[in-house]
């Protein structure tokens, strides 16, 4: 079902063919492959607008939700269609529908989708994950309906504006990873945390987009469904790699290496191949890319970037910690061990030296005599280890000119 009642981007009501809102003309929407046609109704109360994106396993519209809270506009919302795209195509009645040979694995997808919706409601709860609505099953596929959220993506404000300063971004991401801690603590990991799934609400407010790679976090999950080079860690690439909050703590300081850098992490196979065959790591540290970044910082962010999960920090609580922790200032450094043995002998030697200098050769050691003299001195009010350490060190050159000096006069 389908009717003109909608600007496509702006989602106000109207019938003209150019928007006197916005500008928009309706066949200038943006076309994507397979996307449902813009004023297509779904579920009897969602009309679309025009599709905003589309990857490998959905696509998502801008949609006003219909005799809702706003009488007269509606309610815009964001609806994402379960469509993966390698095994399935539209037909000409708008349904999906999955090749002959993928219809048990496009089933069982659609399945997984719908049964997790209420993990992703318990997500939605958290204050940086964009709030779920609604979950409906037509055209032969499942749509999850989304609160929309106005902004451009942490991708998109990267690309434009250059890399974002080490302090700004702090202030950003603080309060956001605090808040997905919920999302663990609900044992919930998303396993996509990338720049394009994070929207800047209102320029500064980060949240976080996109759960369809979303998984309970279960100790023994192996599969992954979606990877994205550069912020997906080594273990989603292996076929028996155990996935937990480590995975998104690597793709969390992956955004931010991003964010501060204007530059993608390597890739972490990339990575793997390249310390397997040449013993070296492709990961560029983050502070030669960004010199201002505090050492703190860039400690933090690398150790979340370790190829070995057990070297990150296992969860957002210790990611957070470890950023934002009040720094110890440097412990005093302990003072040198001194053998007063040893310096008590030196002192005696280089007195007994100083002795036969001053009957045998008093003019020509006159510099040697002042610098024993200037020790023995130094030993009678050294009360500090680098006073005693100085004084060590003097009696080691006055050995050493002695030696020289007895070699030249002896007979």
């Amino acid at each position: 079902m389908t009717m003109p009642y909608a600007c496509t981007r702006c989602m106000m009501p109207t019938e003209e063919a150019v928007c006197p809102v916005c500008g928009a003309k309706t066949e200038n929407a943006q076309r994507i492959r397979d996307a449902l046609p813009p004023q297509t109704i779904l579920h009897g109360q969602y009309l679309l607008g025009a599709a905003l994106g589309g990857g490998g396993f959905g696509t998502t519209y801008r949609a006003l939700k219909l005799e809702s809270v706003d009488p007269v506009r509606g309610e815009m919302v964001a609806v994402k269609e379960y469509f993966p795209h390698s095994i399935a195509a539209r037909s000409d009645d708008g349904r999906v529908v999955p090749q002959r040979n993928d219809a048990k694995l496009f089933t069982n997808w659609r399945d997984k989708f719908v049964t997790e919706y209420n993990m992703l409601l318990e997500a939605s709860r958290c204050p940086s994950v964009v709030q779920v609505l609604d979950l409906f099953e037509e055209n032969n596929t499942a749509y999850l309906v989304m609160a929309y959220v106005e902004g451009e993506t942490l991708a998109h404000r990267v690309r434009e504006q250059g890399a974002i300063p080490p302090e700004e971004l702090m202030r950003m991401m603080k309060p956001f990873i605090e808040n997905l801690r919920m999302l663990h603590e609900k044992k919930i990991i998303h396993r996509d945390i990338k720049p394009a799934n994070i929207i800047l609400k209102g320029g500064d407010t980060p949240i976080l987009l996109d759960f369809g790679s979303a998984r309970p976090n279960n100790p023994e999950l192996r599969k992954t469904v979606l990877i994205s080079k550069g912020y997906a860690p080594p273990e989603q690439y292996e076929e028996n790699g155990k996935q937990g909050c480590w995975t998104d703590v690597y793709g969390l300081c992956a955004t931010m290496y991003f964010a501060l850098t204007g530059q993608d992490p390597a890739d972490a196979q990339e990575r793997k191949c390249t310390i397997k065959a040449k013993g070296r790591d492709l990961l560029v540290p983050i502070q030669k890319l960004c010199p201002r970044l505090k050492s703190q910082w860039a400690d933090a962010l690398m150790a979340g970037l370790a190829m070995e999960s057990g070297e990150r920090p296992s969860s957002f609580t210790k990611l957070e910690t470890a950023l934002f922790s009040e720094s110890k200032p440097d412990a005093p450094k302990p003072a040198p061990i001194i053998d007063s043995a040893q310096t008590t002998r030196a002192l005696l030697a280089a007195k007994h030296a100083g002795n036969l200098l001053k009957r045998f050769a008093p003019q020509k050691y006159e510099g040697i005599l002042r610098e024993i003299d200037r020790i023995s001195r130094l030993s009678s009010i050294a009360q500090q280890a680098e006073s005693l350490q100085q004084l060590l060190q003097g009696s080691g050159v006055i050995f050493r000119l002695l030696t020289n000096g007895f070699r030249a006069t002896k007979p």
